[in-house]
């Protein structure tokens, strides 16, 4: 079984990316998501648009396969091998993983039927620049240890400012491929190409390297415990620093906020959250994706690069929210119709009504 591992960062493309390589690629193939919540949402799309019946789509919902989580994932790993033994399995772990991690925890389970092979970086161009100036050691880590760097999200991009995200992403790895587009009718062979047989060592302490020189830090996730209601609607949320190489300063850690339900009385109104969301008025949101009840249709939500797209959907209902300080009880009580008592707090792990979040009938 070999095992390729496509990544990159939050609304970057990966799992568009994963449908198109299982399109052009007949080989017996199982996948991994590593996402955030409860449900889902990428494996559902994944399984929906896959060709190959016999191609298996399974769900990492335990944590960060990088750090938090990353012993259980590595037993999934054996047991998939051993269970279900597809030619390859196909990883795609959650935005925010530290890839270095997970090649490391990778040669835990090498032998002569589990082989790593060259990882998949999924760069979103054109948002290239403003992800490195804000999550920098994130960003060069992925790439660092990236074997191919697939570009997309490159509209209104022109040749020059290609070739300037290629220069700095080779500046971080020269011997990285580069590829600014697999949406032009790439050949059967490039495909098969990139469903690499390449094997893929990890060099001893190949960490990115940060804008000072410093060793990178990913960014971890601990599970969370979360308020739910008597209607069985809530939220998770994780604040704790998890960080690979210890607390760092330099990269605060990603949270992400769940909801079972949310509810809006028309598509403006979804329309209007959306807008609210990308100007930051819930905090520093970098990704949010969901299918939310919108009088009696369900509609999806997809919010990354600074933009939105809502499209119809289908039940079951959940929203995930990704990002840093993330403002809970605005989207608690502003948007899900909670009525707290008291000031949410961070470190809060009470459930249920009894804990002071209530729901309340919808204003």
């Amino acid at each position: 079984m070999r095992v390729l591992i496509v990544t990159g960062f939050l609304g970057a493309g990966k799992t568009t990316f994963i449908k198109e390589l299982l399109k052009h690629t007949k080989r017996y193939t199982a996948v991994m998501e590593n996402e955030f919540g409860d449900t889902n949402l990428d494996s559902r799309e994944i399984s929906g648009a896959a060709d190959n019946k016999d191609m298996q789509v399974l769900e990492f919902m335990e944590g960060c396969v990088c750090c938090s989580k990353k012993d259980s994932f590595l037993y999934s790993i054996l047991t998939v091998s051993t269970g279900i033994a597809p030619e390859y399995l196909i990883v795609e772990p959650s935005g925010v993983a530290k890839l270095s991690n997970i090649l490391a925890g990778l040669e835990k389970v090498r032998y002569e039927k589990i082989i790593p092979v060259s990882p998949i970086v999924i760069v979103s161009a054109k948002s290239f620049s403003a992800n490195m100036h804000e999550y920098c050691e994130l960003m060069e880590d992925q790439i660092l240890n990236a074997g191919h760097v697939i570009f997309s999200k490159t509209e209104g991009m022109d040749a020059d400012e290609l070739e300037e995200v290629k220069r700095q992403i080779h500046e971080i790895n020269p011997e990285a491929k580069i590829t600014e587009s697999y949406r032009d009718g790439k050949s059967k062979e490039w495909w098969t190409e990139v469903m690499s047989d390449e094997e893929v060592h990890p060099a001893v302490g190949r960490t990115g390297y940060g804008a000072a020189g410093g060793n990178g830090y990913g960014a971890g996730l601990e599970d969370g415990n979360g308020y739910s209601s008597g209607g069985g609607n809530g939220y998770e949320f994780t604040g704790d620093k998890d960080y690979a190489n210890g607390d760092s300063d330099k990269q605060p850690a990603f949270e992400q906020m769940t909801f079972d339900l949310m509810e809006f009385n028309s598509v403006g109104a979804l329309t209007v959250f959306c807008d609210d969301l990308l100007r930051k008025q819930y905090g520093d949101i970098a990704r949010a994706k969901g299918v939310v009840k919108v009088g009696s249709d369900a509609l999806r939500f997809d919010i990354a690069d600074n933009s939105y797209v809502i499209t119809g959907g289908e039940e079951p209902f959940q929203s995930v929210f990704i990002g840093q300080d993330i403002d809970r009880e605005k989207l608690l009580v502003g948007v899900c119709k909670y009525e707290r008592p008291k000031k949410i707090s961070r470190r809060y792990v009470g459930k249920g009504a009894d804990g002071g979040c209530t729901k309340i009938r919808p204003r």
